[in-house]
């Protein structure tokens, strides 16, 4: 009996969501990622498949012999993809204890392989889970992320999404955002936005998904961070998808940040 096929686009992000990360199979980022392969996340950049990004994703694996995927959102368009996801798992470093934290990447394909990739996850709250001993709450799976239709790129969501994120304020206020960050501090409560640099953006039909660099002052969320930082320059990475409405306004976002990074960088700035 003949089975059923899914789009190129699907079985790409599939590969890497389920063959490769969920199934803890090196081998499958063999057809799924390009070898130049690179990931853009917390400021950083692994570059290349097997010398960069290989090396730090399979040391997670180990660390989470368990870890699955468990996938929210797609976005499927020409030579472009992006997920919202939640990986979860029990650390071998914390015995016993089960963390779950959730992200946003998105893709640029080249020749049918993943070239570039642009992340950000909230391991801030892995980090609280695992030292707490409490395990977030998981959403959800998307019904059928695999059968989204393959959408062409659209200048008039590009437009949309690229008037959206000149409003940096829109990025922390705006009550149409949902944001992957359990446990608090908002993004609201850390950053004062003054200005946004957009890494990438990605549109597939009346969907947009973007990675960009959040610059702006420090809010004082962070309850063990010295008070007299509040109000220092940071830059705080962010990964996010959006929709359009049928009137070319964008009603939904959905955005990951790297809380973990800058709070780091605020503690190495009170120890400086």
């Amino acid at each position: 009996m003949a089975i059923g096929t899914i789009s190129p686009a699907a079985r790409l992000v599939r590969g890497f969501a389920i063959d490769f990360l969920t199934a803890h199979n090196p081998a499958a980022a063999e057809w799924v990622m390009d070898p130049a392969y690179c990931l853009s996340i917390g400021g950083i950049l692994l570059d290349g498949r097997d010398a960069s990004y290989l090396p730090a994703t399979l040391a997670q694996l180990e660390q989470f012999p368990g870890l699955c995927v468990t996938v929210h959102d797609v976005i499927l368009g020409d030579e472009v993809l992006a997920l919202r996801f939640t990986e979860h798992g029990v650390s071998i470093r914390n015995p016993g204890r089960a963390a779950a934290w959730g992200g946003i990447t998105l893709f640029r394909i080249s020749e049918g392989r993943l070239r570039h990739g642009w992340a950000e996850e909230d391991y801030f709250a892995r980090k609280r889970q695992l030292k707490t001993g409490v395990c977030d709450h998981i959403l959800p799976p998307q019904q059928a992320p695999w059968d989204e239709p393959v959408l062409p790129p659209n200048a008039v969501t590009e437009a949309a999404a690229r008037r959206w994120l000149a409003e940096p304020s829109a990025l922390v206020s705006r009550q149409n955002v949902a944001e992957i960050c359990s446990g608090g501090p908002a993004f609201g409560e850390l950053i004062v936005p003054g200005a946004v640099s957009i890494s990438t953006l990605i549109t597939a039909g009346q969907r947009a998904a973007f990675h960009v660099a959040c610059k702006g002052t420090y809010a004082g969320g962070f309850k063990d961070i010295d008070r007299a930082l509040t109000g220092q320059p940071v830059t705080l990475p962010m990964a996010g998808m959006m929709t359009l409405d049928y009137h070319g306004t964008v009603a939904h976002v959905q955005i990951s940040a790297d809380r973990l990074g800058l709070h780091r960088a605020l503690q190495n700035a009170a120890q400086a």
